[in-house]
C-alpha cells in the first residue's frame, strides 16, 4: 500500500510537470522503477526463496519423528530396535 502511494506520489515528477522538471524526470522514473521491482519481487520471489528454503528443514523434522516413534513402538517395550 506504501509502495503504491509512494509510486502515485512520484507520477508528477517523473512526468517532468512544472519549471525544471526536465531535470528531475529521471529521478522519478528511477524511483517508481525501483519501488515497482522492490515490490514485485517481495510479492511474488521473497516467497518462492522461503518456500524453497523452508522444505528441506521440514523434511528433516518429519524424518526425525518418524524416526523417534519406530524407536518406542517394538513390541510394546521402550527398547530401540538394534538393541534386542
Amino acid at each position: 500500500m506504501t509502495s503504491f502511494a509512494m509510486i502515485a506520489g512520484m507520477i508528477p515528477l517523473a512526468l517532468g510537470l512544472g519549471e525544471g522538471g526536465e531535470q528531475t524526470a529521471p529521478l522519478g522514473r528511477a524511483v517508481i522503477g525501483g519501488l515497482a521491482a522492490a515490490t514485485l519481487a517481495t510479492l511474488f520471489i521473497l516467497p518462492l526463496v522461503f518456500c524453497d528454503r523452508a522444505t528441506p528443514y521440514h523434511e528433516k523434522i518429519r524424518l526425525a519423528r518418524s524416526r523417534r516413534s519406530k524407536q518406542f513402538s517394538v513390541r510394546g517395550t521402550n527398547v530401540e530396535p538394534n538393541m534386542l
